[in-house]
């Protein structure tokens, strides 16, 4: 920030609201078309008043003001201090502090506004914490050998707190979570809030360097015929009110193919499909894997856990319903489910078994009620990897 005065009209004022003792201090420099000439002011204000602290230039010279110091010099008395702008008699509100005694208002050019407390320490103002309850919801999660590189790995299906979380039986059509139901036991614990929920904060500790991410499972079926190489029709609930807008339109959904059983099939398989409505409304749309990206297709024999993620069709940004998957190439055996998903967090560790943590600015990453949360990895290496840490969760 930066205060000019370029005109005999403006200056810089300071109002005191009681008549304890204000020290002020200020500097300049006044710029012509031929020179650089500094100047200072100070004085003490023992009334509540408004007073120049920084007169007008001359004509033809633009004073730019340097620094700003005010300080409360009273024993005990507290004052409100104003540093307003005048121009051509019209005042504009610059900054406003109650200094309290030993209290200081400090302004340099191209700072910040602070205030200082009696003993020279920075005022910070504290968060508004009226209203506002958290909880550190943790986990621990001790994973086994993955897939090969960059393909995704399941964090739900292992042993920890919370347990094991499994899609069950639902069908073909499959099932909508709500994060509470038994059939859901097994996700992170949250609450039905009388607010809304938002994250805040979260660590994670790994043995192994992957990226790791927290979804937001609203949808899982199970029943698909891994032998079957042409379509398998789907009908879908109508999906949870919980994409990016809160809403049941699906924007910010993803579709997945996690492996429940370990699969049979001798080589990687690029050419499944899914056919879906977008968030949008528009229906025939075509979800596809990709042959030549490692991690974007089924890798030969995954193991359980295994998650893979269809690229939507172009323009398309969620799901709205499912109407169909065709594998194309036989699983050989096992067993996956599809699910619907919305990534909510994404966190990478950048030292083994050191916890990297992540605050998010006010008011948090918004959760709604339901929320269905599971962590998954993007993977580095196939090694049994453990995870633990915790996520914090405030309701405003």
């Amino acid at each position: 920030m930066a205060i000019t005065l370029d005109a005999t009209t403006k200056s810089i004022d300071l109002t005191t609201s009681s008549t304890a003792d204000i020290d002020y201090a200020v500097s300049w420099v006044d710029m012509t078309t031929t020179a650089f000439t500094p100047g200072d002011g100070h004085g003490t204000i023992n009334t509540a008043t408004t007073t120049v602290i920084v007169a007008a230039p001359s004509a033809s010279t633009q004073r730019g003001v340097k620094s700003i110091s005010v300080f409360n010099r009273h024993a005990t008395t507290a004052n409100t201090v104003t540093v307003k702008k005048d121009v051509s008699a019209t005042e504009y509100h610059l900054f406003k502090a109650t200094l309290s005694a030993g209290e200081s208002l400090q302004w340099t050019d191209g700072g910040e506004w602070n205030t200082f407390d009696s003993a020279g320490k920075l005022k910070v103002n504290s968060p508004n914490v009226v209203g506002i309850t958290g909880r550190n919801i943790q986990f621990y999660k001790s994973g086994t050998a993955s897939d090969a590189t960059a393909y995704g790995y399941s964090y739900w299906k292992d042993s920890g707190f919370p347990g094991v979380w499994a899609p069950g039986t639902p069908g073909i059509n499959g099932r909508v979570t709500d994060g509470t139901a038994v059939a859901d036991a097994g996700c992170l614990p949250l609450w039905t809030p009388t607010g809304g929920l938002y994250i805040t904060g979260a660590s994670l500790t790994s043995t192994t360097l992957h990226t790791f991410t927290l979804w937001d499972v609203v949808w899982v079926n199970s029943g698909i015929a891994v032998t079957t190489t042409t379509a398998q029709a789907i009908t879908t609930p109508t999906l949870p009110a919980r994409d990016l807008n809160g809403s049941t339109d699906g924007a910010g959904y993803m579709i997945g193919l996690v492996t429940t059983t370990a699969n049979t099939n001798a080589a990687a398989i690029s050419n499944s499909t899914v056919t879906y409505t977008n968030s949008a409304g528009t229906g025939s749309r075509t979800a596809t894997l990709n042959a030549n990206a490692a991690g974007d297709n089924i890798p030969a024999t995954p193991v359980i856990g295994t998650a893979v993620w269809f690229a939507l069709a172009a323009g398309d940004s969620g799901v709205r319903s499912i109407q169909s998957v065709t594998l194309a190439t036989s699983l050989g055996g096992g067993a996956v489910s599809l699910i619907i998903a919305r990534p909510v967090l994404m966190i990478a560790p950048a030292l083994t078994n050191v916890a990297i943590m992540q605050d998010y600015e006010s008011p948090g990453v918004r959760l709604w009620n339901g929320s269905n949360l599971l962590w998954m990895a993007k993977t580095s290496a196939t090694t049994a990897t453990t995870i633990n840490g915790s996520i914090v969760v405030t309701e405003r």
